[in-house]
């Protein structure tokens, strides 16, 4: 079996992360902020870091891992996303937007700019 391009990787966690529908609707009744928050736990805990999940309301889920650098006198450096959405209505899309389908070689698909594709 050949190795699997990096590239190729991150286009698969994009697409797996856009097919949890992640809407906020400004209320919690959000339906898969938490389910991301674990997917992307078990990613990050899968490479040997430490993945802690924190809700700040019920579902609301946040992860959180730290890693030390290499000069323990730096300053230290914060990386952050999101796994929310704003929601979307399907039929005003010409794709499934919880679909993350490759299309003209680019991913389709609500959160593939804003912000599934950084966090991949």
């Amino acid at each position: 079996m050949p190795d699997v391009l990096p590239e190729d990787e991150v286009v698969r966690i994009c697409q797996e992360l856009i097919r949890i529908d992640t809407s906020n609707y400004g209320d919690g009744s959000g339906p898969g902020e938490r389910a991301a928050a674990e997917y992307a736990a078990g990613l990050i805990e899968e490479v040997g870091l430490e993945a802690e999940i924190f809700e700040s309301a019920p579902g609301r889920a946040n992860v959180v891992t730290r890693m030390a650098g290499e000069d323990p006198s730096a300053s230290a450096l914060v990386v952050h996303g999101h796994l929310d959405v704003v929601p979307a209505l399907r039929d005003q899309w010409s794709v499934d937007p919880f679909g993350a389908e490759l299309k003209d070689g680019l991913i389709w698909g609500r959160g593939a700019v804003d912000m599934k594709d950084m966090d991949a």
